[in-house]
């Protein structure tokens, strides 16, 4: 009895410990405390990138006009819940399949903000943890789609939440593996760009046209810049495990100079188009300011520095220029109101 409660003692002692050799954490460190588990396991430090089209989509008609609209602040609320849940829902299935695939099992590149959390690997948490919270967070934000489409006219609410589900569910899971087929980068540009800002403006309006689609070009280009930068510690665990994406497809020269400097041209090219069009005030040409920003992330990718922690300068600013974008373009719309 005594040898069996001290065996016990010990197991409760080094729970939360991780038990892989050599298995990383991301940010290096395990999370302490149930809700910091929870926030790391989930990814949700990056569902601002929910947050920014539905914010883009849901002020874009202050600017463009539609007939009739009228701005319905519960509607725009449910829009921007049940993104955020289907956000959280593929963060916590990506792990989960990514853990299956053996992805993440030795990845030396790992950081905050890239190669996952680490915590299934590191024998922290059960994968049954990431299943669970997949599966529920899916659900909630199914459901709340579904009302949105029985409030809106049409069936194309319905139909982008069927299209964002099955891209978001299956970007790592199997047998579709879009992430793994050098379609990840295409995923993300319609789950975190033209979807939810053309969703999230027809559920305002019951119409779309071809200014909205222009006007969600800048984020979508954003949040593709943001997932490049991230791929590019990456390329060689990614490479190991037979996961193809268009950075380690292009290789490391390529990604990092030409595919970073293609990007920001894109992002800064498509909001002057869209100004230009009218698709956009032009008070969000604002958004120039931020140049200073995508230099940072073009001169560190440029480096191609062989340590992936000096790339976490570019990963970060990334990150905060796809908010200041978001927040530049969604907000910009709401001056159109003192016309």
């Amino acid at each position: 009895m005594a040898d069996q409660a001290e065996r016990t003692a010990g197991q409760v002692k080094t729970a939360g410990q991780p038990k892989a050799a050599g298995a990383k954490v991301a940010g290096g460190t395990v999370p302490n405390g149930p809700l910091a588990m929870f926030i790391s396991a989930g990814r949700l430090r990056f569902l601002v990138a929910s947050v920014m089209p539905v914010l883009i989509g849901a002020t874009l008609p202050f600017w463009l006009r539609p007939n009739g609209f009228q701005f319905n602040l519960l509607l725009a609320i449910e829009t921007l819940a049940a993104m955020v849940f289907l956000h959280a829902g593929a963060n916590f299935a990506n792990e989960y399949f990514d853990s299956k695939s053996g992805v993440d099992s030795d990845n030396p590149a790992r950081s905050e903000f890239n190669g996952g959390s680490g915590l299934i690997v590191a024998g922290v948490l059960p994968a049954s943890y990431f299943r669970t919270f997949m599966l529920v967070f899916l659900s909630i934000g199914a459901l709340l789609g579904i009302h949105l489409s029985l409030v809106t006219p049409g069936w194309l609410i319905l139909g982008f939440g069927l299209v964002g589900i099955l891209l978001g569910y299956g970007y790592a899971a199997p047998p579709f593996r879009f992430g793994y087929r050098a379609l990840g980068e295409i995923v993300v540009a319609l789950n975190f760009g033209i979807l939810p800002v053309v969703g999230a403006y027809y559920i305002q309006t019951g119409t779309c046209s071809l200014p909205v689609v222009l006007a969600a070009l800048p984020i979508t280009f954003a949040i593709v810049l943001v997932l490049w930068v991230n791929e590019i510690p990456d390329i060689e665990p990614d490479r190991a495990a037979g996961k193809r994406t268009l950075v380690n497809l292009m290789g490391r020269q390529a990604a990092s100079r030409g595919g970073v400097l293609t990007l920001a041209l894109l992002l800064f090219g498509s909001l002057f188009a869209a100004v230009f069009t009218g698709s956009l005030i032009p008070l969000t040409l604002v958004a120039i300011l931020s140049f200073g920003l995508i230099r940072t992330v073009v001169v560190d990718c440029w480096a191609m520095p062989a340590n992936p922690r000096d790339l976490l300068e570019a990963q970060e600013t990334a990150i905060r220029l796809h908010l200041i974008i978001g927040l530049v373009i969604g907000l910009s719309a709401l001056a159109a109101l003192a016309g």
